[in-house]
């Protein structure tokens, strides 16, 4: 999950597909590589705790513990998160130095494969080192991209990087449609703006239904719940279980491709 800009819903888009997915029956983990911790005060964990017992990303990818040792559990669903803090810039200008930095995710998360059925990356609004990492172990990825200039315009450059990583790191990664967040139908320069989007990439990928702009989100977040579960009958929801549903429909795509192969 990731934008090179911020603001664009990318937490709530993170917190909710994976609420849509623990909600479908599959397990899931939230990594949160995001020095705000947006993902991990989103679910209700207080992002001043983890950053004081050192229980989160920062320490994990210095070394001074294991993954599996940080994990918080929301409520008693299957849905967790590795949480993060502010301390993973540090984190982040650490691996930069270190000669195969651009793995060290990927060798962490070692420590709890086959746990979950799926794991999520939410990622940083930047192009750093810990973004790399993701990008590079992910199987899909998801462009949250609000309706408007500069974060469509900003689309290009980041597919351009996803295709810089396809030849170096990564040449499975699918970039699933974008979704397009925080739009107002009746907005003549929101309207203009998913034109422009339109224009800009889907012969590239394809783009998703956008999500209305409501504030099921923001209240849903300071609750410390994800939309998805605190509120059913939103049309901003709906088009969030809608994306949901197309995220299984790879998921069990890919499922049956394994089986034929193996």
């Amino acid at each position: 999950m990731t934008n090179l800009k911020g603001g664009v819903a990318k937490t709530t888009t993170a917190v909710n597909v994976a609420w849509g997915l623990v909600d479908a029956g599959l397990s899931c983990l939230i990594v949160d590589l995001d020095m705000q911790a947006n993902a991990t005060s989103d679910l209700g964990f207080d992002i001043t705790e983890v950053r004081e017992n050192g229980l989160n990303m920062a320490s994990v990818l210095r070394n001074q513990c294991e993954i599996d040792g940080i994990l918080l559990q929301y409520g008693e669903t299957d849905l967790w998160v590795a949480p993060s803090s502010k301390a993973l810039t540090d984190a982040e200008r650490m691996l930069s130095n270190e000669i195969g930095g651009e793995k060290r995710l990927a060798q962490k998360l070692k420590a709890v494969e086959g746990r979950f059925d799926v794991i999520i990356f939410d990622c940083g609004p930047n192009l750093n080192l810990l973004t790399i990492n993701a990008l590079s172990l992910a199987d899909y990825l998801i462009i949250p991209v609000q309706t408007e200039y500069l974060a469509a315009h900003g689309t290009l450059s980041l597919l351009d990087t996803v295709a810089q990583v396809r030849d170096n790191y990564n040449p499975g990664l699918t970039i699933l449609p974008i979704l397009p967040t925080m739009y107002t139908a009746k907005n003549s320069q929101e309207q203009a703006t998913l034109g422009e989007l339109n224009r800009l990439v889907s012969d590239l990928v394809p783009i998703f239904e956008p999500v209305p702009r409501a504030t099921v989100f923001s209240k849903a977040s300071a609750a410390g719940h994800p939309a998805l579960r605190a509120s059913a009958r939103s049309k901003a929801v709906g088009t969030y279980r809608d994306y949901v549903k197309l995220i299984l429909k790879h998921i069990r795509a890919a499922q049956a491709a394994q089986g034929k192969a193996g």
